[in-house]
């Protein structure tokens, strides 16, 4: 028996010493660390299109009717560094005035340098001809830019989405943003006529932040001081109080503005009025429902002068990644009161949104 356990203890240690010989002359390697990013390579250069066309038919005004293009833009967007971008975007559009009134022209819309993450991270600071604080921001909730411009461009109260001057834009955590600068004050079509700027805010503030269906409710507000010449003043404000969700989009919004736009007007005029639109919808993509309700009056102090532009409508919509087509058919109509001496307005709009 102690022949037989000796025969077992040896046979064990030739099974045994291997292993513990081989663990201790090649010791566990650490895995090898993830290969760094590369940087890339700058600039990193994209260009995109953005166009509006159109079949305008005239209902009232003996069936006018013509195709269109409203809108042609060729976006050329830069990086020239990790912070550092810059936007060109020539607008070609139709003129309405001048010798070369029915024309097609191209002129430049946006053209810009921006630095991004300054202080704050997805804060930015641009300079050149870039979005003002307002419409840009209206039309990423209200997406029908391509049935007409929104209610404070349609009105003239802001000259355009674009101008040229000094931007700063910052989110204020997840509940609010704010974004503010100073412009020349006439929009990107004109030059500069005086010495006075426009200064410009909005500040938006998200109160139910990621709180399920109550994340997309936001209230924002917007202010512009300027001067068409001393003692003739030219400001804005706006209220508005909007909601996102997957299948509804809406908001509401009232406009006022004081303005003295000619030297030899007696007086300032007090004009504006509330304007509500409503998207129901399958989603980014599918089928869609609109409506708009726009009330104006050019001018408080005047009785009968307001006037109630009204849309409604469907779409279809097909959204890819970097991509998007849709198909637009509305009617609007226009009905001035009694004071005006203007003509009521009704038309049928077929329009297509082709973006990429």
């Amino acid at each position: 028996m102690t022949r037989t356990a000796l025969c077992f203890v040896i046979t064990s240690l030739f099974l045994v010493c291997p292993v513990v010989a081989q663990t201790g002359e090649t010791p566990p390697t650490a895995p090898a660390p993830p290969p760094a990013t590369p940087e890339p390579e700058y600039p990193i250069i994209r260009v995109g299109v953005l166009s509006y066309l159109q079949y305008d038919a005239e209902l009232n005004r003996d069936n006018f009717n013509a195709f269109d293009v409203t809108r042609a833009y060729l976006n050329v967007n830069g990086q020239l560094a990790e912070n550092v971008r810059f936007r060109f975007t020539p607008d070609i559009r139709r003129l309405n005035d001048s010798n070369l009134a029915g024309s097609l022209v191209l002129r430049v819309k946006y053209a810009f340098l921006e630095y991004d993450n300054f202080k704050i991270a997805k804060s930015w600071v641009r300079f050149g001809a870039h979005q003002t604080p307002w419409l840009d921001f209206e039309e990423s909730i209200d997406r029908y830019r391509v049935q007409g411009p929104m209610f404070s461009e349609r009105e003239g109260v802001i000259p355009g989405s674009s101008d040229l001057g000094l931007g700063y834009f910052t989110p204020l955590g997840k509940y609010a943003e704010v974004q503010t600068g100073v412009y020349n004050g006439e929009g990107y079509a004109l030059a500069e006529a005086n010495k006075y700027k426009s200064l410009q805010g909005r500040l938006t503030v998200r109160p139910f932040a990621d709180r399920g269906l109550l994340n997309g409710f936001r209230l924002s507000g917007f202010y512009s001081a300027s001067r068409f010449a001393r003692n003739r003043p030219r400001n804005v404000g706006i209220v508005m109080g909007s909601y996102q969700a997957q299948h509804v989009v809406t908001t509401l919004q009232y406009v006022t503005a004081t303005e003295r736009p000619l030297a030899l007007a007696p007086r300032e005029f007090d004009r504006g009025g509330p304007s509500g639109f409503v998207e129901i919808r399958q989603g980014l993509s599918g089928w869609a429902l609109l409506a708009r309700l726009d009330s104006f009056d050019p001018d408080r102090s005047i009785p009968d002068t307001s006037q109630v532009r009204t849309i409604a409508g469907g779409a279809y919509w097909v959204q890819w990644q970097r991509s998007r087509f849709a198909l637009v058919v509305t009617n609007e109509q226009v009905h001035y009161d009694a004071g005006s001496a203007r003509p009521q307005e009704n038309r049928l709009l077929v329009q297509t949104l082709i973006e990429f």
